[in-house]
C-alpha cells in the first residue's frame, strides 16, 4: 500500500509522495465561478479579489456557514476539503496517510479533518502532534516554537525515561506569520505616505505587490540591519529602506506575549521550527537558536510509519526513544464520532438520520422528524426511532472502524482523545 506523510500548517502544508519530493501549499484559497483554487495560485490573488480569498479556514476549521453564499463551498470544511483533495494529487493519490497536526487542533477538528480525508478514499493511519514529531531527534528538553498563518504553538517537549513527551502547549493569539506581515506592511506604509505621500495598501495591487515581496524583505533582515528596496507604483518607482531595529519595535508589542511563553521554560533548550525561521531573524535575543530544517519533521515520521500505524486514532503526545519507537497507548480509543459524507457527527448527543433522495441527512439539533434517532451510551448504541424506511445494520461491539450501515450507505465510527 503507497503512503504518504501529511503536515498539516497553514503557513505551508506539506506532504511526501512515494518518491520521497516533499510538495507544499500554503493555506490560501479563492473561490471563483469554476471552483476553489489553493495554494499559492490563490494566494497570488489574496489581495487582489479579498472577498472571496480565504486563509483562515485551517484554523477555524468548522461546518459554521460562511458569510457568503457559494456554489463550490457551505463552509470552511468545504474549503479544506479542495485543499486536502489538491495535496493529495500533488503527492500522486496515495492510498493511506500519517497525518501530522498541530496542537491548537481541537479533538473537533481531528474528528472533521479524519472524515474530510475518509471522504477523499484515503485511510488515515495515524495522527501525530507536530511538536512531538519535529522533536524525535531531542535527546533534552525542548521548547519548540511554530508559527501557523495566524497564531503560534510553543510546546514543551520532555526527554524521560525514554519517551519523547508533550507536556505542555501555549497557543499564541496573533502571532502568526499574517499578523506580523501586517505589522510591518503598515509600517511600510507609513514611511511611504511620509515620504512619498503615498499609501501603497490604498489600492488591490498595492497591497498584493507588498505582500508578494515581504518574505524576501524580511529574510535579508536575517544578515543584513536595513534593506534597500524599490517599489514600483503610479507615481513611478520609490525608493525606501527597511530598518531592522525599527522592524524589532514595530513587532515588540506583538510579541510580548510570545515572550512570555518562551520564557516559562527558561530551562529548556529553544528550537524554531522551519517556519518559524522569521522570529530568530527579526530577534536579535534567539538569533542564535537553532532553526529544524524544512524536512525535519517528515524525515522523523517516515522512520515510524510502520511502528505508528494501528486501529485507534488518537493524536500521539508521546513515543518511546526513537531507537525503539513504539506507540505508547495506555488509553483505550472510545466512539466519540460518526462520519458520514466528509462530515463528522458527535455521538455527545443523539443523532437524527433522515432519507434525502440518494443521501442521508443527518442532524444533531432537531431530531423529531427523522426516520431513525440512534443514542450512545456506555459505548454501545441504542435505536430510540426506526420507521424502517431502510435496512439498518449496528455491528454487535461499538469500536472505531466499525460501520453503521443504511441500505447501501455507510456511517463509520470513530474516536479521537488527547494522551
Amino acid at each position: 500500500m503507497y503512503r504518504s506523510i501529511l503536515e498539516i500548517n497553514d503557513q505551508n502544508l506539506f506532504i511526501q509522495d512515494q518518491d520521497g519530493d516533499v510538495h507544499s501549499q500554503p493555506g490560501f484559497a479563492l473561490i471563483t465561478e469554476r471552483g476553489i483554487e489553493t495554494g499559492e495560485e490563490a494566494r497570488s490573488k489574496a489581495w487582489h479579489q479579498p472577498q472571496d480569498a480565504y486563509h483562515d479556514f485551517w484554523r477555524q476549521l468548522n461546518q459554521t456557514p460562511l458569510p457568503k453564499k457559494y456554489t463550490w463551498a457551505r463552509h470552511h470544511a468545504d474549503i479544506a476539503y479542495a485543499q486536502l483533495k489538491q495535496m493529495l494529487t500533488l503527492a500522486k493519490s496515495p492510498e493511506s496517510l500519517l497525518i501530522v497536526v498541530p496542537g491548537s487542533f481541537s479533538n473537533e477538528q481531528i474528528s472533521l479533518l479524519l472524515g474530510l480525508i475518509n471522504a477523499l478514499g484515503v485511510t488515515v493511519e495515524s495522527v501525530i502532534d507536530s511538536a512531538l514529531a519535529a522533536c524525535l531527534e531531542q535527546k533534552q528538553t525542548t521548547v519548540l516554537v511554530e508559527l501557523q498563518l495566524h497564531q503560534s504553538v510553543v510546546s514543551l517537549v520532555e526527554f524521560r525515561n525514554g519517551q519523547q513527551i508533550v507536556s505542555a502547549q501555549d497557543i499564541i493569539s496573533n502571532v502568526g506569520i499574517l499578523p506580523i506581515y501586517n505589522s510591518v506592511a503598515h509600517h511600510i506604509s507609513e514611511v511611504l505616505i511620509e515620504n512619498y505621500r503615498y499609501d501603497p495598501l490604498h489600492t488591490s495591487e498595492g497591497e498584493q505587490a507588498i505582500y508578494d515581496q515581504l518574505p524576501e524583505w524580511l529574510m535579508r533582515l536575517r544578515w543584513e540591519d536595513s534593506v534597500s528596496i524599490t517599489l514600483p507604483t503610479p507615481q513611478g518607482d520609490l525608493n525606501f529602506k527597511l530598518q531592522k531595529s525599527e522592524i524589532d519595535q514595530v513587532l515588540s508589542q506583538r510579541l510580548k506575549q510570545f515572550k512570555a511563553a518562551i520564557g516559562n521554560h527558561t530551562e529548556a533548550n529553544l528550537k524554531f521550527s522551519h517556519g518559524s525561521i522569521l522570529i530568530p531573524t527579526l530577534i536579535k535575543k534567539y538569533t542564535k537558536d537553532e532553526v529544524l530544517s524544512v524536512s525535519q519533521t517528515i524525515k522523523n515520521c517516515s522512520t515510524l510509519q510502520h511502528e505508528l500505524k494501528g486501529s485507534d486514532l488518537y493524536r500521539i503526545t508521546r513515543l518511546t526513544n526513537k531507537s525503539s519507537p513504539k506507540v505508547r497507548q495506555e488509553t483505550q480509543t472510545s466512539v466519540s464520532h460518526l462520519l458520514y459524507d466528509g462530515c463528522a457527527y458527535p455521538l455527545s448527543k443523539p443523532i437524527g438520520i433522515t432519507k434525502a433522495g440518494h443521501n442521508l441527512r443527518i442532524t444533531n439539533s432537531n431530531t423529531s422528524d427523522v426516520d431513525f434517532l440512534v443514542t450512545l451510551k456506555d459505548q454501545k448504541l441504542y435505536v430510540q426511532k426506526n420507521t424502517e424506511t431502510m435496512n439498518l445494520k449496528i455491528p454487535d461491539q461499538c469500536e472505531p472502524g466499525e460501520f453503521i450501515i443504511l441500505d447501501d450507505k455507510m456511517l463509520l465510527m470513530i474516536g479521537v482523545i488527547d494522551v
